[in-house]
């Protein structure tokens, strides 16, 4: 546990408390959004809130924001100034407590210390999960219980049979469903490999432990289904839309070829490293190898056969539904595809494990694991701190944020109360610069040159907006396209960066 802590401080340390380190993507913003909507008021988990003012009373249907008001609570401890802080320790420690879980998964079924750090050491080296694991998005989270949800299944199968453990473990893979949809995939396949062997193995679980077993399943199902329900009811009922709802299935070949080649010349860059490619080809195939070396005891691996082909089914199936999606994000694959693989290479590792156990080369299998530890760490850490800076070209030339940075002191140097509403003119992310500013409010993106000054003024008299905001870009678009607009107001602060404004006459509609 202290390497796991170590290595999560060592990563991101110098970085816990500076909001600009690679805030730009609009979902982090949206989450961090709620943590804040929760301690603002009175954590109200039923209704959770944001900074954005676009929708009835700022409520939002989302997927239950578990993580965001864990947050919001830490935010009584720390202060709301440092929930950011406490978000993104919240999901480290979570990410801490997946890699151990899966060091004692292989350790205890290995008996090799070295061997359970080789799991970890591959996520280290994966870029999309060591650098959301200290944002804000619930994906690794997610995938992190999956990682503890694994080990307490394969310990009640393979070691000690208490019902306790199954019964652990559903809860904690239904918990990881609740957090991220996508993990329901593991949850599904779990749950349906217990109940197949249960039939194939009466003493598996008793008449009670079954009824019990199928009353919890049942409990979980229906409580994801009744939050489902519950957030598109939010939705209707508030008039949001900022979290998706629904699966955007893949329609034609053409769309698929389109996603691919998106994923193959750009994402796969940022989700492994070549040493992780390299991994991921060699346990596969190690553990096909291994397979037809031992057919003759295919008895005792028909559950993990079978465990692996529902979570590939699935996968599949999520790919079809949901796979538009992975054009714009990378982070989109952690939670339905990471666990898969992390389980395929704990496969690789006991198969090697067994097939390296003679006492004449112990050394070799040390330094097997050394390497296979050492290496990884090297390449990950490498693009992870490339990451990590600003700018990371190719994906920062899309970046706005940095003209937002330092955004809630320059409200404060222009008198701007903490209690005014803001409008953040020329941006589409709902929550990204109402986060920097510390603000709230509604971010609008029309078309400059046709909005007249009566529409700006009524959309701000509609909203109780009492500045205006906009980029020095903005600023010099308008001035070119449409320079009435800014008539009915006068400068308030500026800077090369950042242009503040106030109504000359405050409408009577206010």
């Amino acid at each position: 546990m202290l390497f796991f802590v170590t290595a999560a401080l060592v990563l991101y340390g110098p970085y816990l408390n500076r909001l600009p380190w690679g805030f730009h993507d609009w979902a982090q913003s949206d989450r961090l959004s709620l943590a804040l909507g929760f301690y603002d008021y009175n954590f109200d988990f039923f209704h959770p809130r944001t900074l954005a003012l676009n929708t009835v009373d700022s409520v939002t249907g989302v997927e239950p924001p578990i993580q965001a008001y864990l947050a919001g609570l830490l935010g009584l401890l720390v202060g709301r100034s440092n929930i950011t802080v406490a978000f993104r320790c919240l999901d480290l420690a979570m990410m801490v407590v997946g890699f151990y879980f899966l060091f004692r998964l292989v350790f205890e079924s290995t008996g090799s210390f070295l061997a359970g750090l080789v799991p970890a050491a591959f996520l280290l080296a994966s870029p999309i999960f060591i650098y959301y694991s200290g944002t804000y998005t619930p994906d690794p989270f997610s995938a992190s219980l999956v990682f503890v949800a694994a080990y307490y299944y394969w310990r009640f199968y393979y070691r000690e049979r208490r019902f306790q453990h199954l019964q652990l473990a559903t809860a904690i893979a239904g918990l990881a469903m609740l957090v991220k949809i996508l993990s329901g995939v593991y949850f599904l396949a779990f749950t349906g490999v217990v109940l197949i062997a249960s039939y194939l193995i009466p003493t598996l679980l008793s008449l009670r432990q079954k009824l019990l077993f199928f009353g919890l399943v049942g409990m979980v199902m229906l409580l994801q289904l009744a939050y489902i329900l519950y957030h598109q009811h939010l939705n209707v009922a508030y008039g949001s839309g900022l979290f998706l709802a629904t699966a955007l299935p893949i329609k034609t070949m053409a769309e698929h070829e389109a996603i691919w080649s998106k994923m193959r010349t750009t994402w796969s860059l940022e989700y492994f490293t070549p040493v992780d490619y390299y991994y991921l080809k060699a346990s596969l195939g190690l553990v096909l190898v291994y397979a037809l070396l031992r057919w003759r005891t295919a008895v005792t691996y028909l559950p993990l056969v079978l465990l692996g082909g529902l979570c590939a089914s699935g996968v599949v199936v999520l790919y079809a539904l949901m796979g538009s999606q992975l054009m714009v994000h990378d982070y989109y694959i952690i939670a339905p595809l990471m666990p898969l693989l992390v389980f395929i290479l704990v496969g690789a590792l006991w198969a090697l494990q067994a097939i390296l156990s003679q006492r004449r080369s112990k050394w070799i299998v040390k330094l097997v694991f050394v390497l296979a530890i050492g290496v990884p760490l090297v390449a990950g850490a490498k693009h992870h701190y490339a990451r990590m800076t600003d700018p990371y070209k190719p994906h920062s030339d899309s970046y706005v944020y940095r003209w937002m940075v330092g955004g809630e002191q320059k409200l404060r140097a222009a008198g701007v109360p903490s209690s005014a509403f803001i409008l953040v003119l020329g941006e589409s992310a709902p929550n990204l610069s109402l986060v920097y500013f510390n603000r709230r409010g509604i971010t609008w993106n029309p078309n400059l040159d046709k909005v007249s000054p009566d529409t700006l003024l009524r959309t701000m008299a509609g909203r109780r907006l009492s500045y205006l905001i906009m980029r020095k870009e903005i600023e010099e678009q308008v001035q070119r396209e449409n320079p009435a607009l800014l008539v009915p107001f006068r400068l308030v602060s500026q800077d090369d960066k950042c242009y503040i404004f106030k109504p000359l006459r405050q409408p009577i509609a206010w």
